[in-house]
């Protein structure tokens, strides 16, 4: 039996081979490397499974394998945590399995945390075992024990084979095999000639074939391991940014498709294709461009993901507002319509009769502790049709695709069928393999693809583009196992185990940047960004190796419309285009706001006079006014607000109007200042009702708390002084106050022999901010001073008022606040009317920012430095 390992073989020989051998099986481990030799891909697992299944083995599902791993944990190790212990060991035990471990020798180890291990190991094989099955990662080993027959076979594009690869290639391979298995004169390339070795003392022998014409990657690993001159095919290029890379480099792809080259003759490669892959994807959605993804997004992690957990999440905390509100509105489903869910917003209904009263049935989510599997997976499947979440995810191909996964999953968890668990067993089974499960982040047929070197190994494409050239991406830093680190497996290779070690994976990028060389056929480029995120990056030590001069790139075309549009943003002429005209209004809009120019319509400075004669102010509109103009322009004119919205906790608005009705409903029921504790819990109770106070956390807790703050606010000096007594509480007033029609309510009045004294209650500690004074601070309280007007000349015509302060219920004393003169109120006044007869309202608030705090219009007026460069506002 005569077999070949050819250490330099080109695939145009190959494909000359396969010619000649129709019956030559051709094994690879992708797809890309078929598509080199113009064949069907088989890989090696798809190889070994006629043999297994032929002796009756099966390999676990994912499911199973956890569910069975899960349990070896509780036998084996002691911990809380069974499902974050697994998932940490998970790794360790597919090394320990893909290794071809014997487990009795490892449990006699040094380390008793290896011997554990070995332990773990062991119990989840007899588990498998009794099932008839074997874990993914023994697929291999398995194989290579229980083939009966031998076959023809040619194996391209494992250029770094492991002991069970190895094991199983001599196994399965007849007479007239041959592998091609690259393996120059280098340090790098130990492991390699180690396996050559290995297959000649099998049996095999070794062919070297001298390459007449060098191909364009065969010139630069020539390049890489002996520094000859790089081709000038191969060029690397600098960018400032990721993003800026990912453009530059698309804009090539674009040039190459529109000169006719064919999109599957183009590879974008990426050593880390998660950090790429969404920007890559993002800018050929700009650029019209036929991007594909394949690296592997979790379950979890899509759309179709997140809306199980939370339908988990709603129906096991019985749902709560938040999160049930959240899966009705996502985007999949939309099972919300905008009245309902104005009232919604307005009600928080946090059970399902409330949600039932609002229209919303939810009683298939009404899920019983304890049932079967098979009934819960009805359960979901019942779900999922009624919010018919198939529809909602076809309009993504990513979705799609993760539907169907997870009704694959589902049949997994459904069995065995007539085992009893809890609900939240099975959520947590649920959430659990959303996790294991991956779908392609890009799915489709033809485009340009993303791919890692690893996954080209043995592929041709005529150009080829290699992201993210920089150190710590290409080559990847070595990551160490928490469990299985590379110091244990020293000790452990010592000791006659065959675990990689942290030389071996550094050698192994070194193969797979290699193989990456052969993969060009007419162009190589790399590039790398100058930042990352935040963090600085140096170019790749393997460019510099190769011999590359990193140059700036050539000047990139416009790719995209929305590229097109920034350039002619700045230019005199407009482009034929929809959008363009109001983006250059917009555009103008924007250089005015941040500029020097004075206000204009879009500051607020709308210059249509309104009548101050034909509105009715309150004293917190006034003081709006003279705080910020804008501020009460919004509010008054614009008549924006925000979603009305039910409180689930007692703000400071609620806290004062429910403080404000308790002495309200105190002071009615009693007319006695000294007794007014007396009867202080009933108007509290009575005002929570009044206010239709909303179900809130601890309340009982909180209600005791507020009454005794209230209580001892009662008793203060400054609450009432000695010689008054009770007078009025909110009396209302209306009238004119320097030609400004002004309506109100003084909280408290109180009668002594000196006069009337006017109190207004606040629950902060400090005195409010008023309006703007010359200097631009909110100095000038407008509020008293109107009080003490309507007091003495609308309510109580010819009484003297001799006192009016603001109360801290608080802190239980009078807040002291400067009354400003009657030239200052008589300019306040007429400012205000000059504001609305001129319709100038623009954004300029105080110079400490008082105006905006709790303001809800930053998103509208985009208060900042800007406001520093505008003139002295009116």
């Amino acid at each position: 039996m005569k077999r070949f390992v050819y250490v330099n073989l080109h695939d145009n020989y190959l494909i000359q081979q396969l010619i000649q051998c129709p019956s030559l099986k051709v094994i690879t481990p992708s797809s890309q490397a078929a598509r080199a030799l113009k064949v069907s891909h088989q890989s090696l697992e798809t190889l070994a499974k006629p043999s297994l299944v032929k002796a009756g083995i099966r390999v676990a599902p994912t499911l199973m394998a956890l569910r069975l791993l899960r349990t070896s944990v509780s036998r084996v190790i002691q911990t809380t945590d069974v499902e974050g212990t697994t998932r940490a060991l998970s790794s360790a035990v597919k090394a320990i399995l893909r290794a071809g471990i014997n487990l009795q020798l490892l449990m006699t180890a040094s380390s008793n945390r290896t011997q554990k291990l070995a332990i773990l190991t062991q119990t989840y094989v007899i588990l498998l075992r009794e099932k008839g099955m074997i874990d993914s990662a023994e697929v291999l080993w398995q194989a290579s024990n229980v083939i009966t027959k031998r076959q023809p076979v040619l194996i391209y594009g494992y250029f770094h084979l492991r002991i069970e690869q190895l094991n199983f290639i001599n196994a399965i391979t007849g007479d007239g095999s041959f592998i091609v298995l690259p393996c120059p004169q280098s340090g790098s390339f130990v492991d390699t000639q180690k396996a050559v070795e290995w297959l000649q003392q099998a049996g095999w022998e070794v062919q070297v074939l001298e390459e007449t014409n060098p191909s364009l990657g065969t010139q630069l690993q020539d390049c890489f391991l002996n520094g000859t001159i790089a081709p000038p095919e191969v060029k690397a290029y600098i960018y400032p940014h990721l993003e800026s890379e990912v453009r530059g480099t698309l804009a090539q792809v674009k040039i190459l498709l529109s000169q006719g080259t064919p999109a599957n003759e183009i590879v974008l490669v990426a050593r880390d294709d998660t950090l790429y892959g969404p920007t890559v994807l993002d800018v050929a959605y700009e650029y019209k461009l036929p991007v594909r993804a394949l690296y592997g997004v979790p379950l979890n992690a899509t759309r179709l993901g997140a809306w199980v957990q939370l339908l988990l999440e709603v129906i096991q905390e019985k749902f709560p507002f938040e999160s049930t509100a959240r899966l009705l509105r996502h985007p999949l489903c939309s099972a919300l319509s905008a009245p309902v869910w104005q009232e919604a917003l307005k009600q928080h209904p946090s059970d399902l009769l409330s949600w039932q009263s609002l229209g919303v049935n939810l009683s298939l989510l009404d899920w019983p502790h304890e049932d079967t599997r098979a009934n819960w997976v009805e359960r979901m499947q019942d779900v999922l049709n009624k919010f018919n979440l198939r529809q909602g995810a076809g309009r993504w191909a990513r979705e799609i695709v993760a539907y169907y996964e997870y009704q694959e999953l589902l049949v997994d968890l459904s069995k065995p069928e007539e085992e009893v668990i809890s609900l939240g067993e099975f959520a947590a089974d649920v959430i659990g393999s959303l996790a294991l499960i991956t779908v392609p982040a890009q799915p489709g047929r033809g485009g340009v693809q993303l791919h890692t070197p690893v996954s080209l190994f043995g592929a041709k494409f005529q150009h080829v583009f290699v992201l993210g050239a920089v150190e710590g991406i290409l080559p990847a830093s070595v990551q160490d196992d928490p469990i299985l680190d590379f110091f244990e497996r020293k000790l452990l290779r010592q000791q006659g185990f065959n675990f990689e070690d942290a030389a071996q994976a550094a050698r192994r990028e070194v193969i797979s940047f290699y193989a990456l060389l052969q993969t060009p056929t007419q162009s190589l480029t790399f590039t790398y960004p100058q930042m990352i995120g935040k963090v600085a990056s140096l170019p790749s030590p393997y460019l510099s190796r190769l011999g590359l001069k990193i140059v700036q790139p050539p000047p990139a075309p416009v790719a995209s419309l929305e590229e097109a549009r920034q350039i002619y943003l700045r230019r005199n002429t407009l482009l034929e285009d929809d959008v363009l005209p109001q983006a250059v209004h917009a555009w103008n809009v924007e250089k005015r706001r941040e500029g020097t120019h004075p206000y204009d319509e879009y500051d607020g400075v709308i210059g249509i006079p309104l009548d101050p004669s034909e509105r009715v102010f309150s004293a917190s509109q006034l003081t709006a006014l003279g705080q910020c103009p804008f501020k009460w322009f919004a509010n008054k004119v614009l008549k924006l607000a925000e979603v009305e919205e039910a409180e689930e906790e007692l703000s400071l608005g609620l806290r004062g109007s429910l403080y404000h009705r308790s002495l309200e409903l105190a002071l009615l029921n009693t007319s006695n200042l000294s007794t007014i504790t007396e009867s202080l819990e009933t108007a509290f109770l009575q005002a929570e009702q009044d206010l239709q106070l909303p179900v809130l956390s601890a309340w009982e807790a909180q209600r005791t708390e507020h009454l005794k703050l209230l209580n001892r606010a009662c008793l203060q000096p400054d609450f009432r002084q000695s010689d008054a007594e009770f007078f009025h509480v909110e009396q209302e007033f209306t009238g004119e106050w320097y030609g400004l029609k002004v309506k109100g309510q003084i909280d408290r009045i109180d009668r002594t022999p000196q006069g009337l004294v006017l109190l207004d209650y606040k629950t902060s500690s400090q005195a409010p901010k008023g309006i703007k004074d010359e200097f631009g601070k909110t100095t000038v309280d407008i509020q008293l001073p109107l009080y003490i007007h309507f007091a003495s000349t609308t309510l109580f015509p010819g009484e003297t008022v001799h006192e009016a302060y603001y109360y801290s219920v608080t802190k239980g004393k009078k807040l002291p606040k400067k009354q400003p003169s009657q030239e200052t109120l008589q300019a306040i006044a007429q400012k205000i009317k000059t504001y609305l007869q001129t319709g100038y309202y623009p954004v300029s608030p105080d110079v400490d920012k008082n105006a905006c705090k709790y303001c809800p219009y930053d998103l509208v007026c985009r208060h900042g430095s800007r406001q520093s460069r505008k003139g002295s506002p009116l």
